[in-house]
């Protein structure tokens, strides 16, 4: 585009207000009739209507010249009831004052700032976040809210809509900031009085002091070299790193696992729908259990018949306690999302098989079938050396006799809700 088509086109703005032509035929007209009428107010006029009309469309062509706005979340990741800060920053730089930038932010359902009200959004599941600036030359604002964890979940802020009027209130500049920040709230962690998964060693699941059998695939560390230990068991990089003699030490192999199944459906039929508060129960039960049986040297594992926005159907996390493992499950139970999936018993069915041999299968459910009850007594029947647990949440089930001699089976009862229940207290039924 040549240099004159570009000055055509700024000069002729299709909007009224920025028709640069149209102000100077204006101000031309009122200078001739103030030369005629011998009136030096209206030739002051004149040039002020043009002076005007330029300063607009100036202000158009600059106003989002050197703005910047930003979003600074103080953490990523939160624990349920803590607080999480937000701060929203606008940037002027340049010598144009900006005296009215309004600014949306499009957020999540679960995203209640302290001291906001949010309005209603176009976007389906968000709400809009409005917030206003007046910035002054080479001026910074910031505000700062107070974001509450109460509900897990990713919590996301963004993008936003800025719109700037000019001091005149004659146009408005509009413009979109895709960028969105978000952060993720883990599910609640309560004690649990009960031990779901009994030990299995007679001194119990806790490695001892100097394990029986030690597994030569899982390296718990090093150590110094003593006298008498193998020269297959020495570490040569350790050693060539320390200057000294260092062996290595491995993990007990008899390391107990537990395989944690938890059903997200929480009725018997499509067209019931969830129910919100009972599955927020079973999600805090199962968070609990998960952190207790990693707290008592357990390798566990989830699955869930549950989705993850853009990640999987359904939650697949192996039995492991390498570091990481306790926030890795926290995170997927934290992002599994409220809708009606497959049946928890063809998730068991699947993956019993690809566990290893003599595994504990924890089930959690709030609805428990006719047909969970079969699939499991038949999986227990031929699974050899597993054990299955059953964690039933709301009302009591009504259980086949032959499941309460084969499986252990667990209550808990909906009388206390998820957000304000500070002890999971579960009822063994015989």
């Amino acid at each position: 585009m040549s240099r004159r088509e570009r000055f055509r086109r700024w000069w002729e703005n299709n909007e009224p207000e920025l028709n640069i032509r149209r102000w100077t035929i204006v101000a031309v007209v009122v200078l001739i009739l103030g030369g005629l009428l011998r009136e030096p107010v209206l030739a002051l006029l004149g040039l002020l209507i043009f002076l005007f009309g330029l300063g607009i469309r100036v202000w158009w062509d600059f106003c989002f010249a050197g703005l910047t706005y930003e979003r600074t979340l103080s953490a990523t990741r939160a624990l349920h009831g803590d607080e999480v800060t937000l701060e929203l920053r606008a940037i002027n730089a340049k010598p144009l004052p900006i005296t009215k930038l309004e600014v949306v932010d499009d957020v999540t359902m679960n995203v209640l700032p302290q001291g906001m009200r949010l309005e209603f959004s176009e976007r389906q599941n968000m709400r809009g976040m409005r917030s206003f600036f007046s910035l002054g030359m080479y001026e910074r604002v910031q505000y700062r809210y107070v974001i509450p964890a109460r509900t897990r979940g990713l919590h996301r802020i963004g993008p936003a809509a800025l719109s700037a009027s000019d001091p005149f209130g004659m146009v408005s500049r509009r413009m979109t900031i895709p960028t969105s920040d978000s952060f993720i709230v883990y599910p609640r962690v309560v004690p649990v009085s009960t031990v779901v998964v009994p030990a299995r060693q007679p001194f119990g699941d806790f490695a001892p002091v100097q394990p029986v059998v030690e597994d030569p695939m899982r390296m718990a560390g090093v150590r110094e070299y003593v006298p008498g230990d193998s020269p297959r068991r020495i570490h040569w990089r350790a050693t060539a790193r320390v200057g000294r003699l260092q062996t290595r030490v491995y993990e007990p192999s008899a390391s107990p696992i537990a395989a944690v199944f938890l059903d997200t459906i929480t009725f018997s039929h499509m067209w019931e729908g969830q129910n919100a508060a009972l599955l927020e129960l079973a999600v805090t039960v199962t968070a609990s259990i998960t952190s207790q049986l990693l707290g008592g040297k357990h390798q566990v594992g989830l699955y869930a018949n549950a989705p993850v926005p853009l990640r999987s159907r359904t939650i697949r996390i192996p039995p492991g306690r390498r570091p990481g493992q306790l926030t890795r499950i926290l995170e997927q139970l934290a992002l599994l999302m409220s809708v009606y999936g497959d049946r928890i018993e063809r998730l068991v069915v699947d993956e019993v098989p690809k566990l290893p041999w003599g595994a504990t299968i924890v089930i959690i459910t709030t609805n428990v079938t006719e047909t969970m009850q079969r699939t499991l007594l038949r999986l227990a029947r031929s699974s050899g050396n597993g054990r299955f647990v059953l964690v039933a949440i709301g009302d009591v089930p009504q259980l086949l006799p032959d499941l309460r001699r084969r499986l252990t089976v667990y209550h808990l009862g909906a009388e206390e809700s998820w957000d304000v229940i500070q002890r999971i207290a579960l009822t063994r039924l015989q």
